[in-house]
């Protein structure tokens, strides 16, 4: 009688995800299935660098095998050995449940004798994942209390190198680190999140693993923002912070100050609404929509391609125009496109170069010294109550005011650098720079500038541009 078996080969950690574990389980369960007469291995259910024993990682191969098993798409499952199957007891019964309910079904591995379908092998099998489970428990203590202790000491863990560095964790990669350093710049003064992702895309950047992907948001975000940056070092993300209550600082070369890295962080979370003010939306196609306003009723302006234009015409490609009143404007106000944008793009180029004279240096937050000194007093606390000095209940009490103060005092200090950021990085020069930024740099050098347009009717039949009939509203 012949027997279409499901095989299962599972490995938790592959580091150079060559699958060379998972291939040899494979290897070895259809070698011993090949023994049986009738026996036929019909598809592999392979889960690759997957584990079984934590509790939020779904292995996507085993659920299919359950379904498939339950579907009598295959009439059993041969694996290596069973806590390559379960190493979590719920894993196990669900397992089992499939087996009771299908007795007629065939379990085998490599390493054990055991038959699901009976009594016997059901309870030998949670006896064996239930020792599994311990193994991993303990194996995961001790892997953890390893981290903990090198997180304290600032030596890099295990795992692939980061962006930005080299092979050794330590050394920085010139070529990556400039482009962190770029996308840095570049996020400070306006340029979209997705635009540099396009960009990286458009280069062949991928991550650092060995079977690097390409670059996306997410990916992206994670390394613009990973505290080693600034040569702190993190655990899951965060700064660890070590037994003396302060960052841990790594034994790397940083790639960027503590500031910076900060700034960029506020700006892409929202700290100041950054993007949000000013009706900075990442949604604009044309230089000046929303910033101009209907003179008539106060209504932000928006751009329309016009559909009669035609390549080689002297027309407008598009204009800006005043909602209609369904739309909550009065439908009165309509500008060629081209001639406003090129008139608004001159004023503010003479205003930049008034920006180029000689000016004061960056004004210093005044909340500097108050922030130093909690930091202080929550290092000495934190100190006090590891060193049994202060008792966990007293120390608490005297933490949450200043946890609540220091907090405070750090979300001023990101609004006071974003805002000098802000002063600065919108700053180009617009005769060679201008034309080749992205249209988020391009409005957030206009927005720096100047607050809103008002634009007049221009009356019927005025074809020409007349300059008279908008009234700018400058920035302060």
């Amino acid at each position: 009688m012949a027997v279409s078996l499901g095989g299962y080969a599972r490995i938790s950690f592959d580091k150079d995800g060559e699958e060379l574990g998972v291939e040899r389980q494979r290897r070895d369960y259809r070698q011993v299935a090949g023994m049986r007469p009738g026996w036929n291995v019909a598809r592999d259910y392979i889960d690759n660098d997957v584990s079984a024993f934590k509790r939020n990682v779904t292995r996507p191969e085993f659920e299919q095998l359950l379904v498939d098993l339950q579907s009598g798409v295959i009439d059993g499952v041969i694996a290596y050995d069973l806590d390559r199957l379960a190493r979590q007891p719920r894993d196990l019964e669900r397992l089992i449940d499939v087996f009771e309910e299908r007795p007629e079904l065939v379990f085998c591995t490599v390493t054990n004798d055991l038959d699901l379908s009976t009594s016997d092998g059901r309870t030998m099998a949670r006896v064996m994942v239930a020792f599994a489970n311990k193994s991993s428990a303990d194996t995961g203590r001790r892997v953890a209390r390893k981290h903990r202790e090198l997180a304290d000491a600032g030596k890099n863990g295990g795992g692939f190198p980061p962006f930005g560095w080299k092979a050794d964790r330590i050394t920085v990669d010139p070529h990556q680190a400039g482009l962190i350093t770029a996308a840095h710049d570049a996020l400070l003064a306006g340029t979209r999140l997705s635009t540099i992702v396009a960009e990286w895309q458009e280069e062949g950047v991928r991550t650092s693993r060995n079977t690097g992907k390409p670059i996306t948001r997410v990916a992206l975000k994670g390394i613009l923002t990973n505290p080693r940056l600034a040569g702190f070092r993190a655990v899951k993300g965060q700064k660890h912070i070590g037994p003396d209550g302060k960052p841990v600082m790594g034994i790397w070369e940083p790639i960027c100050t503590p500031e910076k890295l900060e700034t960029v962080v506020a700006a892409l979370e929202g700290v100041t609404a950054q993007f949000k003010a000013h009706n900075m939306s990442n949604n604009h196609k044309y230089l000046l929509s929303g910033i101009l306003r209907c003179a008539e009723c106060g209504t932000r302006m928006m751009a329309n391609m016009r559909a009669t234009w035609k390549e080689g015409s002297n027309g407008s490609r598009f204009t800006y125009r005043c909602p209609a009143a369904k739309d909550g404007g009065c439908g009165k106000v309509s500008r060629a496109g081209e001639p406003i944008d090129g008139h608004i793009i001159a004023l503010v180029h003479d205003a930049e170069a008034r920006l180029k004279a000689p000016a004061s240096g960056p004004v210093e937050w005044a909340g500097a010294a108050r922030l130093a000194e909690v930091e202080q007093d929550i290092s000495d606390l934190i100190s006090a109550m590891n060193s049994r000095t202060l008792k966990a209940p007293t120390v608490i009490a005297m933490l949450e005011p200043l946890e609540k103060e220091r907090d405070e005092l750090e979300y001023e200090r990101k609004r006071h650098t974003v805002e000098q950021v802000k002063a600065s990085a919108a700053t180009v020069d617009l005769t060679e720079e201008f034309e080749r930024l992205p249209i988020e740099r391009q409005r957030a050098v206009i927005i720096k500038h100047i607050k809103a347009v008002m634009v007049a009717p221009a009356g019927r039949g005025a074809r020409r541009f007349n300059p008279d009939l908008l009234d700018i509203v400058w920035a302060s």
